[in-house]
């Protein structure tokens, strides 16, 4: 007579379960993902309005490597902050808040999935994006170019531009200072997302002229205190005009890195608010 064992499962974590975080995640991607397709096809459809527009007025001249870059950053902090924004914009209805709320998953598995969501997937998600609409642009520029000016026209200045790429183009944007960029990105989606769950109605635009109100803010007691931008920005610059001493270091930590996580840990505050209504 043999003995049959049967694997029992220890109870799962109320605060961390990956297999109940999964299900949370093909969950929110199946009901979601319509509302994500039309954001990346009218994000699409503008840059590509944008670009006819340019390179119309410009002679096909304003695409060089540059011109890609601010146009990448550019897009990524408008889209980036409108998408972080909508994420959890069921919670602006009482009947689909209700919904989102009472699924099986804790609060820190939804504000889990929105940072990988929002801050990982949609930046990788916009890239690709980009780089589909640029690398036909770049040919069309290439070509109109050196169709127009053959003597003066230099192909490396219109070099496609691929984010986190060490770049051999002239005054093409350092890796160090695109990664400053992506932090500040991540910022302010938690930003976004802090300000969705906080405001009840109109969320976004409050959020909005909230982030400028403390920006100005901001921008006004740094020019009074005559706090340099090179000391802000030292770690990411690639000139290194200041030293790097202790008090830089503690300075540029609690911005870049103190900042974005107090601004995340305010979502999860407000995640669990809702939790708990």
């Amino acid at each position: 007579m043999t003995m049959e064992f049967i694997p029992v499962r220890g109870p799962e974590s109320p605060t961390l379960s990956w297999p109940r975080w999964r299900r949370l995640a093909r969950a929110h991607w199946a009901e979601q993902r319509p509302q994500y397709l039309a954001h990346m096809l009218v994000s699409g459809m503008l840059y590509v309005a944008l670009l006819l527009f340019l390179l119309g007025v410009s002679g096909f001249a304003a695409f060089q490597t540059t011109v890609q870059a601010a146009l990448y950053f550019g897009g990524l902090f408008l889209t980036g902050f409108v998408f972080a924004g909508r994420y959890f914009g069921a919670m602006a209805q009482r009947e689909s808040a209700l919904l989102a709320l009472m699924r099986p998953a804790s609060a820190f598995e939804k504000w889990l999935l929105c940072i990988v969501v929002v801050a990982i997937a949609y930046p990788l998600a916009y890239s690709l994006l980009f780089l589909a609409i640029s690398w036909p642009a770049q040919q069309i520029a290439i070509a109109a170019r050196s169709a127009l000016e053959p003597q003066s026209f230099k192909p490396e200045d219109y070099a496609l531009f691929v984010p986190l790429l060490k770049m051999a183009a002239r005054q093409a944007m350092p890796v160090p200072q695109q990664t400053g960029w992506l932090v500040a990105v991540w910022a302010l989606q938690a930003f976004a997302v802090a300000g969705s769950l906080y405001y009840a109605r109109a969320s976004l635009l409050k959020t909005l002229a909230l982030g400028f109100a403390l920006f100005v803010l901001t921008a006004l007691l740094c020019s009074m205190a005559g706090v340099r931008g090179e000391v802000l920005s030292a770690w990411w610059s690639a000139r290194r005009s200041v030293p790097l001493d202790a008090a830089v270091h503690a300075v540029n930590a609690l911005l870049w890195i103190g900042l974005p996580a107090l601004l995340w840990l305010q979502a999860y505050v407000h995640l669990q608010e809702k939790e708990l209504l």
